[in-house]
């Protein structure tokens, strides 16, 4: 019962955190781009230096800014993972070399129509501790529809900050380029787990061995203690 109430207590304060999420801006605006929200690929990666990040987070939210015009349509899946690569040396071929062991799935969503002046991924979370490594967004395009796309989104154009490339199969461009991302994060909570039924037992086990010692050595000590003196 006590682990219960104790989980439910961490529970509750994900609950609260979450209200008092904070964010984190990365990259420079030196116009729009249209990989990949514009067409037309497959495959986008970006590659952010873990020393842009305060400490471990628990990412909720990924943003993109610019818009205007029409998404490339398509369904996109969007998955991360910390990379112990540099990020400027990445493969623009292999992509799934790129991808970190915890690779993990963010957020799956169908886009097409117009494309809002904020696009926003929510998912996860996802745990990242920067001092494990970099971070990879990794963004796959399923069923596109070539030529629908025609929307920008605010980019590094070749001219942005040295701890953010992109790789992808859209066009040219990796180390200087990179979207605008905003990262929308809470702190990460570590719920406990609760004892398995097997668990259980051998704790119990335990108590009962524990409890027959202690009678055993109190029948023991009434026994010398109510013997007769010679």
């Amino acid at each position: 019962m006590k682990q219960i109430r104790r989980v439910l207590f961490f529970l509750s304060c994900v609950s609260v955190s979450a209200l008092f999420g904070t964010s984190l801006t990365l990259g420079t605006n030196t116009g729009g781009n249209s990989f990949p929200f514009g067409g037309n690929g497959t495959r986008y990666q970006e590659a952010y230096a873990s020393s842009y990040f305060p400490g471990p987070i628990a990412i909720t939210a990924i943003s993109f800014f610019g818009g205007g015009g029409n998404l490339y349509a398509g369904t996109y899946q969007v998955s991360l993972s910390t990379i112990t690569t540099s990020v400027n040396s990445l493969s623009n071929t292999n992509f799934n070399s790129n991808l970190g062991a915890n690779n993990t799935m963010f957020a799956t969503v169908a886009l097409s129509g117009t494309a809002p002046a904020t696009l926003t991924f929510t998912g996860g979370p996802f745990n990242y501790d920067p001092s494990q490594g970099n971070l990879l967004v990794d963004i796959q395009i399923i069923n596109p529809v070539s030529g629908s796309g025609s929307t920008g989104y605010q980019d590094g154009n070749g001219v942005g900050p040295a701890g953010i490339a992109r790789y992808q199969n859209f066009g040219a461009g990796t180390t200087g380029y990179g979207m605008v991302t905003r990262f929308d994060y809470g702190p990460v909570i570590v719920v406990p787990t609760i004892p398995t039924l097997s668990q259980w037992g051998m704790l119990l086990l335990a108590a009962l061995l524990a409890g027959a010692a202690a009678l055993e050595l109190h029948r023991r000590t009434r026994g010398r203690a109510s013997a007769p003196q010679a």
